[in-house]
């Protein structure tokens, strides 16, 4: 049985990428237009929550209500603060600038799990800071001092997408493969241990090497894992996937669109499934029989 999706922003300048639910709004992302969008879930109307973000993709809300943003152009994790400024975290990994952060998300410690992708659009500026030769996980913590401090969670990912955790926070599921690299393309799940480190994954599917792959992921309130991606040009065109917790496929269902980027849930019940795409839209599908997760 498909979902129902309706069109309820877009299209925009290039693709809009991460989502994350403030409670009455969806925040979602206009890369290129390096704008964060707000969609009132009640009213309908769609306002600009934050301009000029550096080219943000993906959005994450820590319980405190801190908003925070994987800024591809700027190469860097920043904190949209309530009074509309912004404070940068640290961009430095054992003493070298990261990635492209292309999506992340917060844990109930405040901890901010990263996505530290390649990008094919470059950084602003000249490329002085060369990038790292891994696109890995990576984990934003503070120390004794409040002071954020980077490190690295995976070291067998070559080019990680998107991630996510579980309700109960023991299991990281990652995308796994830049569809403009070489390299295998595979949705994983990481056991995490109780340092935060993560154990050898398990592959819930691998995708053929001239497949997107998964582009976005979010769990539901049951612990299962919401995967969308792939794209008309390959494999099985664009789909959604949902995998039990133990990783075994329930359903495969068309997205509404092209290149599907990020799926989040969100309105009051957190019974709504809301998706972006690589065309500018937002999408959302309400009345699916899922919910998702209050942390």
């Amino acid at each position: 049985m498909s979902w129902k999706f309706d069109l309820v922003a877009g299209p925009y300048k290039g693709a809009t990428g991460g989502l994350a639910w403030d409670g009455k709004n969806m925040l979602f992302s206009a890369v290129q237009e390096e704008r964060i969008y707000k969609f009132d879930a009640d009213t309908g109307k769609v306002s600009d929550f934050r301009r000029y973000t550096g080219r943000t993709n993906g959005i994450a809300i820590g319980s405190n209500g801190s908003v925070y943003g994987a800024q591809e152009g700027g190469r860097r994790v920043i904190e949209f603060k309530a009074d509309g400024t912004t404070v940068q975290t640290s961009d430095q990994l054992e003493g070298k600038y990261h990635n492209q952060p292309t999506d992340l998300t917060v844990d109930r410690e405040g901890r901010v799990w990263i996505a530290d992708a390649f990008n094919t659009t470059p950084p602003y500026g000249p490329p002085i800071y060369p990038l790292l030769d891994h696109a890995s996980i990576l984990r934003l913590e503070r120390d004794a001092s409040e002071n954020w401090t980077l490190k690295r969670v995976t070291s067998d990912t070559k080019g990680v997408r998107a991630l996510a955790l579980s309700p109960d926070e023991k299991t990281l599921y990652v995308a796994e493969g830049d569809p403009d690299r070489d390299g295998v393309r595979e949705l994983r799940a990481y056991p995490v241990q109780s340092d935060a480190s993560v154990g050898k994954y398990k592959v819930l599917q691998e995708f053929g090497s001239t497949e997107r792959g998964i582009e976005g992921i979010c769990v539901d309130s049951e612990g299962k894992v919401i995967a969308c991606g792939g794209s008309s040009k390959s494999g099985a065109g664009p789909l959604i996937y949902v995998y039990s917790a133990a990783g075994s496929l329930i359903e495969k269902l068309p997205s509404p669109a092209d290149n599907p980027m990020r799926c989040a849930f969100g309105d009051a019940d957190l019974g709504s499934l809301y998706l972006t795409t690589g065309e500018g839209h937002l999408y959302r599908a309400k009345g699916i029989g899922r919910k998702g997760v209050r942390r």
